[in-house]
């Protein structure tokens, strides 16, 4: 799995917005993180509609943390803006499997196993740790 960097971009938001912890215009983000408006713009509404962060219309609007501060993980993050999460394709819903081997292939059980040990360890990294001085 590589991430993309939207995902990239929505992890440094929500840091960003965790550290201040008060509402931040868009424009704000854009100049503080180097991030496209644009971009701040669609990571925050796919944010928003995971229930991670609010978006506040009008003059005073802006974003901010929705979710508690000390409960938001990096899988958090990344499940909600990447489109897969799997490590191979054989691991998605559709289960496609380039040797036509479902149902029997070895390797796809090692897949599950890393699959597991992948999404257990980003559910265990809050990201209020990754904030120096929180």
């Amino acid at each position: 799995m590589q991430l993309s960097i939207t995902t990239d971009y929505g992890i440094r938001v929500v840091l960003y917005l965790i550290k201040h912890r008060q509402i931040v215009k868009s424009t704000k983000l854009s100049e503080e993180l180097n991030i496209p408006k644009n971009y701040i713009l669609k990571v925050t509404k796919k944010l928003e509609e995971a229930g991670i962060v609010n978006i506040y219309q009008g003059v005073n609007g802006g974003i901010k943390i929705k979710k508690d501060i000390h409960e938001i993980t990096l899988w958090d993050v990344i499940s909600t803006l990447e489109t897969t999460t799997e490590i191979n394709k054989c691991l998605e819903k559709e289960g496609c499997c380039t040797k036509g081997s479902n149902g029997f292939c070895r390797v796809r059980d090692v897949y599950v196993v890393l699959q597991q040990a992948v999404e257990d360890r980003l559910q265990s990294i809050k990201l209020i740790d990754l904030i120096e001085d929180n």
